[in-house]
């Protein structure tokens, strides 16, 4: 019987390790060294990270701050530092989308659906990337699986656990609105719950809330920027052709073809290939006809009302927050791919195995585009190489063997990416000009990045002695060689 052979008894544990090796592989595998160097972006996000102090004062995204401050504390202000946390964030992510599957649909849907997220170049990009992004996924994970566990059991635990969610996801941007929406969408259940629950526990999450939320509202008013960023409020808001051109430009990014932006994808393609989409267009029909169900009704509201509100922005770092809503429209198609097959041959478990196959061969197909899209073709692209600065890793190696008695120079392009670097080495100097760095009588190490290097003058060049060592490039795409003096100033 086919029920009792090796391979149908362990379809599971088979399915269950190659998740767990797949999540390894695509979260950690060259994680600090992938590309040359960090890119402006995870060095601004880093910036923040280096002090508790200020991000007290200046709150928003601050559960990733405190979690890159802590690496960094721990392992340095490296590449791989700077992206951990996105990556330990992208695991828990990956944890709470296949329960959600599986509690909606079934294992087998939760284990190929999480497969193709995980594999995904869209979802990687933003897991592996040392910036906020993966922290958004994950607070709309969280939110999801709190709102279902409290449908479920309704327990003071899960209230205050949801609650607690909630508040700090407030604490990042367009969560306001989604939390408004979410109750909105959510009123049926909302309403049998209040009249089974009891007093105290409202009251006691409602007090807890506020505790949490205080902070933020007192750093806000004391800072509006706070408020605004918090708020996604743009400088100019779009006229209404421009609005619709942008809602036009947000699902074309997913489907169909995206804008150049060198930092997050590669090229122009769009962030699904046509597999997903067609999984995608068969989710819609599937949740579509299943509102009555609290899940289906936040999974459409919430990918209507996070393409209303991308397309008032129009920033491609913000579009991590469409990527959970998306998987989940997939995973519902999947499922609709599968009953339907299972219509078809009803009492044949032969065919089902069959069907396996083929499927299972697509499926590989897709895992491998999107990981050869981003561990091969994306890391290799010109204009990639060029927007992460090698400058910043090669520097940040010197300084942490020897930081002693050092003065780096560094053209005006590399200030931004290396002040991570500054803020971190407290005794180091960093300068743009020889004629800046304090004069001192002791032997002092001056590092010279390559561009820095290009645009002194000649009387500057001259004054310096022959490099003690040069730190050559990896990279033709870009000058990331070090010039190493040590001198008498």
């Amino acid at each position: 019987m086919l029920s009792e052979t090796w391979l149908y008894r362990y379809r599971f544990v088979f399915g269950y390790s190659v998740l767990i090796v797949t999540c390894l592989f695509t979260l950690l595998y060259r994680l600090g060294d992938l590309l040359p160097g960090i890119n402006s972006l995870e060095a601004d996000t880093a910036a923040k990270s280096m002090s508790v102090v200020d991000l007290l004062k200046y709150p928003v995204d601050f559960i990733y701050h405190l979690l890159q401050y802590a690496s960094i504390s721990s392992l340095g202000p490296s590449a791989f530092a700077l992206r951990l946390p996105g990556v330990i964030l992208a695991g828990l992510t990956l944890t709470l989308f296949f329960y959600i599957v599986e509690n909606r649909f079934s294992k087998r849907a939760a284990i190929v659906s999480t497969l193709l997220l995980v594999s995904s170049s869209w979802f990687l990009n933003f897991a592996r990337l040392g910036t906020t992004s993966t922290l958004t996924v994950f607070l709309v994970l969280l939110l999801f699986f709190l709102s279902i566990k409290l449908n479920q059991k309704h327990f003071r635990f899960w209230l205050l656990l949801l609650v607690s969610a909630a508040a700090l996801s407030v604490y990042s941007p367009y969560f306001i609105y989604l939390l408004v929406t979410g109750v909105l969408l959510s009123y049926p259940s909302l309403r049998a719950y209040l009249k089974v629950a009891k007093n105290r526990d409202l009251y006691l999450a409602l007090a807890l809330f506020t505790v949490l939320v205080l902070p933020l509202i007192f750093s806000a008013v004391n800072n509006f920027e706070i408020a605004k960023e918090l708020l996604v409020l743009p400088d100019r808001f779009p006229n209404p052709s421009e609005y619709l051109q942008n809602i036009f430009g947000v699902v074309g990014h997913v489907i169909w073809r995206s804008e150049a932006f060198p930092v997050l994808h590669l090229g122009t393609l769009p962030m699904l290939e046509i597999f997903s989409v067609s999984m995608v267009a068969l989710g819609l029909y599937h949740y579509d006809h299943e509102l009555s169900r609290h899940l289906s009704r936040l999974v459409l509201g919430g990918v209507v009302v996070v393409i209303a509100l991308l397309a008032v922005n129009g920033d491609q770092s913000d579009y991590a927050l469409l990527l959970p809503f998306v998987y989940f429209v997939l995973a519902g198609g999947l499922v609709i791919l599968f009953t339907q097959w299972n219509e078809i041959f009803p009492k044949n478990p032969l065919a089902r195995l069959i069907a396996v196959v083929p499927i299972s061969i697509l499926l590989f197909i897709v895992g491998s585009y999107h990981v050869e899209r981003y561990f091969v073709a994306w890391p290799n692209t010109p204009q990639v190489t060029v927007e992460h600065s090698e400058a910043y890793v090669k520097i940040n190696d010197e300084l942490d063997n020897n930081a002693t008695n050092t003065s780096v120079i560094s053209s005006s392009t590399e200030t931004r990416v290396l002040h991570p670097l500054e803020i971190h080495y407290k005794n180091v100097s960093f300068v743009a000009d020889i004629s800046d760095v304090a004069e001192t009588s002791e032997e002092r190490r001056l590092i010279i990045t390559d561009k820095a290097y290009a645009e002194l003058s000649k009387e500057s060049k001259k004054s310096l002695d022959t490099p003690s060592r040069i730190v050559p490039s990896a990279y033709t795409s870009q000058a990331a060689t070090l010039w190493i003096f040590d001198i008498s100033l």
